[in-house]
């Protein structure tokens, strides 16, 4: 895979921080937020796709999706797949399940309702096409900050952009994904650490050898192909 970098973020919460560091960079993300956000927060799930980022769904309340009963996981998907269309004016584009990990029967269920991109955990850095027919776009826990600042005794903002910056130019020279996940309660709750992923997002931007993509973007791609 050309090397490509992967902006995205999950939950919700205050997410002005995040839309002000993207507008810096001119650089589009991906937001996974949970079904009620589209009840509780509307105008902020508008605002998402209103900003040319890409709306996609994390559950109904970052509930344990792989736990679910079949019957259980195609209505919390249905109920929470409607809440964000309504708050946004248009489908969310893609899936993540909360904590990652999801069910045997998780693509069939998105596949029906119209995603095309399941960016749950998966096998490293490589996308992929599931049996269903969906792109997937996995992720690596070395990616996420909450591997980092929920720790016990939380890391160093420092080691976390040395870390993402290693592993950034590794993928610029040798092809692959770098992907990142921030939420606000974490990277956006903490100046140091959004100074972190704004020296991240401004290394991938200034990497000849890096494109910048969307989740959807990259689905697209791996769809194509």
């Amino acid at each position: 895979m050309q090397p490509t970098a992967c902006i995205t973020f999950d939950h919700g919460g205050d997410l002005h921080p995040f839309f002000a560091l993207l507008d810096r960079h001119r650089v589009r993300g991906t937001f996974f937020l949970e079904g009620r956000h589209g009840e509780e927060d509307p105008a902020t799930v508008a605002e998402v796709v209103a900003r040319g980022h890409e709306l996609g769904m994390h559950g109904w309340a970052h509930e344990p999706w792989a736990e679910l009963a079949p019957d259980e996981e195609r209505r919390l998907a249905e109920r929470a797949t409607e809440a964000l269309t309504d708050a946004a004016g248009e489908a969310p584009v893609g899936f993540r399940a909360p904590g990652g990990e999801r069910t045997g029967a998780t693509a069939a269920v998105l596949a029906e309702l119209g995603y095309r991109v399941d960016a749950s955990l998966g096998d490293g850095m490589t996308p992929a096409v599931l049996a269903d027919g969906l792109a997937q776009v996995p992720f690596v826990w070395g990616g996420v900050d909450g591997a980092f600042y929920l720790r016990p005794e939380p890391a160093d903002p420092a080691e976390v952009r040395a870390q993402w910056t290693e592993q950034l130019g590794k993928v610029a020279e040798q092809g692959g994904l770098f992907l990142t996940i921030c939420h606000a309660e974490i990277t956006g709750a903490d100046l140091s650490r959004l100074r972190v992923l704004d020296d991240v997002v401004a290394a991938a931007v200034a990497d000849d050898r890096v494109r910048v993509m969307t989740v959807g973007q990259i689905a697209d791609e791996v769809l194509s192909s």
